[in-house]
């Protein structure tokens, strides 16, 4: 609260006692860059009230206007200050990101292409372009504008997580995931998945997974492809199998598609799973929201059939997972999981079929760290309807690949 009242007092009292508006200004642009933003559009607002021909603080007000997510009225801000002054940089940057954050990123390109020559070697102006090339779907050319950004500002916090973000989603890489668990099952677990962007809208992957389950040992090996069908729907498929496997299927097809629109993700996932004496095959709409910001919330339903050779039988289950992921910092995801029924078919084992019901919570602390390595931590709890329980720790290690 003393941190909160402290610049407002002082503002009060650089106002009551008549100071000059350089120091109002002064006073607005350290409250604006320490984060402090809506005291600091207080400021500026009193400022450009008294001299409304002030452009710098107008577009200080639509760049703050901007970080509180008042899109429209920041767009309508640099609109004005550029209608008056059609050359100003700052204002076509502004205008920019403002048109990147509704999704115009079409306009959002002509407005920023048509300044950029006269922007001269701007780290604001190439930092605008990387976004909007990359709201565009063109990873590749973002990654051209976030090196050049980055070469004049090194050490600006959003143009490294928005290149970092975009070589994680573009770029070559190797994940190494591991499990133990025990309760009701003991088993051990690893997996190896190397990916490698062959085309700008293609990257394929290498599967390799042992497991060993009270006494007997599975592996399964395979691949897969994305395909990038437009800027905003990807269409993966994968395939993995094993020969003469305990626990683990001997067959595992799938195929995925994700489309975006917005702060909201859906898609689809089928899949087939051919295990010794059975078959399953599952269905999944999958719904996500994410604000952009510090939360995402991930949902899904899965419709299963599994079919038994020695009897001829079938039966259906339902399952439903919810996952709610919290971005305490800049770099560190924590996330929280529930699901009824089978969690993830990737675990699925063969002595689970025709018995899904199951209650499981889980807990993960994610890590992202400049090297573009992902570190994730995983703990699970589940009980069953026989009143059995299990708990699983799970690390995750991925890699990528500039």
């Amino acid at each position: 609260m003393v941190g909160l009242l402290v610049p407002l007092a002082a503002a009060i009292l650089l106002s009551l006692t008549g100071q000059p508006a350089s120091a109002d200004r002064a006073l607005a642009e350290q409250l604006a860059r320490s984060g402090r933003t809506v005291e600091a559009l207080a400021v500026f607002e009193r400022i450009v009230a008294a001299n409304p021909a002030d452009t710098e603080v107008r577009l200080w007000i639509a760049r703050l206007q901007l970080r509180i997510g008042r899109t429209e009225e920041a767009e309508a801000a640099f609109r004005a200050v550029l209608r008056e002054h059609p050359a100003d940089v700052d204002a076509s940057v502004g205008l920019g990101a403002a048109l990147t954050r509704r999704d115009a990123w079409r306009e959002a390109l002509a407005v920023l292409l048509e300044a950029e020559p006269r922007a001269g070697e701007n780290s604001d102006m190439f930092g605008a372009l990387a976004r909007a090339y990359r709201r565009g779907g063109d990873d590749r050319r973002a990654l051209e504008y976030y090196k050049r950004a980055m070469a004049l500002a090194p050490g600006d916090p959003d143009l490294v997580d928005g290149y970092e973000a975009t070589m994680r989603a573009y770029g070559s890489s190797v994940t190494v995931e591991g499990f133990g668990e025990g309760g009701v099952s003991d088993a051990r677990s690893a997996s190896l998945t190397a990916t490698l962007r062959v085309l700008p809208r293609l990257e394929i992957e290498g599967i390799a997974r042992a497991q060993r389950r009270n006494g007997s040992s599975d592996r399964l090996f395979g691949g897969g492809g994305i395909w990038r069908i437009d800027r905003s729907t990807n269409l993966a498929v994968r395939g993995v199998g094993g020969v003469d496997n305990t626990s683990l299927p001997n067959a595992d097809v799938m195929a995925e598609v994700r489309h975006y629109r917005g702060p909201f993700e859906i898609g689809g996932i089928v899949r087939h799973l051919s295990f010794f004496d059975a078959g399953i095959t599952a269905v999944s709409p999958l719904l996500a929201w994410d604000t952009g910001e510090r939360w995402r919330l991930a949902t899904r339903y899965t419709y299963s059939r599994s079919s038994f050779h020695a009897t001829g039988q079938s039966s259906g289950d339902n399952s439903v997972l919810a996952r709610e992921t919290f971005r305490a910092t800049r770099r560190v995801d924590t996330i929280v999981t529930y699901a009824y029924g089978i969690e993830s078919f990737e675990d699925l084992t063969a002595d689970r079929i025709g018995n899904l019901g199951a209650n499981t919570v889980a807990a993960t602390v994610q890590f992202r760290l400049p090297s573009l390595t992902t570190v994730a931590t995983t703990w699970e709890h589940q009980w069953r309807s026989n009143d059995s329980r299990l708990d699983r720790l799970t690390v995750l290690l991925v890699q990528g690949f500039r």
